[in-house]
């Protein structure tokens, strides 16, 4: 196992296509403070000195990002072992395929922290100096980072047990960058359902020129009982739950998160292994 991780590590540093993903990260990273300093400048040329914006609204969004540009990078590294015979050669020369199939899992994870970090060191770096410090406090930006990156890495799990299930690099990066949009898609939708009152409060407004009070009334829109249970565990699961961090992100994510997070690692890996190693390599 250790010469094949030291094997896939070095793989991994040549790997085109990761810097590619890095420098992607780390550009969007560099970006953002800069229009949010922009923006700044517009509001104050405008009168509006109150205005302004924080780095911290810059830095939580690299969980939206990590998920999709990790889906594409995960499709082409493990497909590249498909397509260059690599898989084949590891399992000849006496490698389980359980280790090989952890091996690849180990690499994407660390891939996936890699582009969080390129996103983070590249906001602070250009953020600090335009936009000033953040005023969220550190152990919640800490915990926050922490739900992140873990759930960076339950995403790779899951585009590791697409990629190494199917052989053809071109399905396997369609399958995983879908899965990374519909996943980010349904937690919105989610999000947008969770959030419906359960009443709408009493209202006053003018018709005919009096005045008329409209009663709190019941929202239909409000999801209740077990469709409520089923829709909060689905906002729980990683790629969904993207969207409970940014939310939550100057509270504090739940603790949960990064729970369910383990979970799906868990039983992606369990589950992808078992086939992997009933799989027929063509």
């Amino acid at each position: 196992m250790r010469n094949l991780l030291s094997a896939g590590f070095l793989r991994l540093w040549r790997s085109k296509s990761l810097y590619a993903t890095l420098a992607i990260m780390a550009a969007i990273g560099a970006l953002e403070p800069i229009l949010g300093y922009s923006a700044m400048r517009d509001y104050a040329a405008a009168g509006m000195t109150d205005a302004v914006v924080s780095l911290d609204s810059r830095y939580f969004i690299f969980p939206l990002l990590s998920g999709i540009l990790l889906s594409a990078f995960c499709a082409l590294f493990v497909g590249a072992e498909y397509s260059d015979g690599t898989i084949r050669n590891k399992l000849a020369v006496g490698h389980s395929r359980g280790t090989v199939y952890l091996s690849n899992l180990l690499l994407c994870a660390t891939a996936g922290v890699l582009l969080c970090l390129a996103y983070i060191a590249a906001v602070l770096a250009v953020g600090f100096p335009l936009l000033g410090a953040m005023h969220t406090p550190f152990p919640t930006v800490l915990w926050y980072t922490f739900c992140a990156v873990v759930m960076t890495s339950a995403l790779a799990a899951l585009f590791t047990l697409i990629a190494m299930l199917c052989q053809n690099r071109a399905v396997t990066a369609v399958a995983c960058i879908t899965l990374a949009y519909f996943l980010l898609f349904l937690g919105i939708y989610l999000n947008s359902r969770l959030s419906e009152p359960e009443m709408y409060p009493e209202q006053q407004y003018v018709q005919d020129g009096q005045i008329v009070t409209e009663e709190a009334r019941p929202n239909p829109n409000h999801v209740q009982g077990v469709k409520r249970t089923v829709y909060q565990f689905l906002y729980d699961l990683p790629g969904c739950h993207v969207v409970q961090l940014a939310f939550t992100a100057d509270t504090g994510a739940p603790p949960r998160l990064p729970l369910y997070s383990l979970a799906v690692i868990a039983l992606s890996t369990g589950a992808g292994t078992a086939l992997f190693r009933r799989k027929d390599l063509k």
